[in-house]
């Protein structure tokens, strides 16, 4: 499992699309955007461990290969597959193999580690259901992304002084740090960003496939 972090407006989704599509695996999208879009009023503390919990059940469902759809009380949410897109002239081997190379592979927007971030800086709180998650994390690989200078509006964004979000990214830096876990940074630009993400994820998989002649 690969999960993507970083401060607001700093590219997560947008390279946790990319790379799905690219390695034809499933993602799982950061559902706290589906819960605030519909809330109709300003959130609060509480509603950090309603989304927290719906969250962690979608990776769950994902990592597990279970339906695609969970419930809970407000609605049904789909849990994100992207078709696969693979260039053209290949052999239908070779095809199968590409889609089945990282079968394993399950790629998430923020995750757990966004919930653990945004309790203690928004609330300097923690989220007991987070916290276990967290000890019982499963991620092979953190990829904690640069914010951007640029900033785009969005009704549910709340630090558009990139100044804040370099604070953001650094406080992100040093509890991934002191965690001891698989951590890699990559770049505000996308396309840096993009390819680097894809050299690592190879890396960690150690299978190369090359075509045969």
């Amino acid at each position: 499992m690969i999960t993507i972090v970083g401060a607001e407006s700093s590219g997560k989704t947008t390279l946790a699309m990319r790379l799905a599509e690219y390695f034809v695996c499933p993602w799982v999208p950061e559902y706290a955007r589906e819960y605030l879009e519909g809330l109709e009023r300003a959130y609060d503390e509480e509603d950090l461990g309603i989304m927290a919990a719906q969250q962690l059940a979608e990776i769950l469902a994902v990592v597990n290969r279970e339906p695609s759809t969970v419930s809970h009380e407000s609605s049904d949410v789909r849990l994100e597959m992207v078709d696969p897109v693979l260039p053209n002239g290949l052999s239908e081997t070779l095809k199968s193999l590409l889609v089945t190379r990282y079968s394993s592979l399950v790629i998430v927007d923020g995750g757990m580690m966004n919930m653990r971030m945004w309790a203690r800086i928004k609330y300097k709180t923690s989220i007991p259901l987070v916290e276990e998650a967290l000890e019982n994390d499963v991620t092979d690989l953190y990829l904690l992304c640069r914010p951007l200078n640029e900033w785009e509006p969005d009704a549910l964004r709340e630090a558009p002084s990139i100044i804040d979000r370099v604070w953001i990214y650094n406080q992100y830096l040093e509890e991934l740090s002191k965690s001891k876990i698989n951590l890699e940074i990559v770049g505000s630009m996308e396309n840096e960003k993009f390819n680097k993400a894809v050299t690592l994820i190879e890396k960690l998989f150690k299978t190369i496939i090359k075509p045969t002649a």
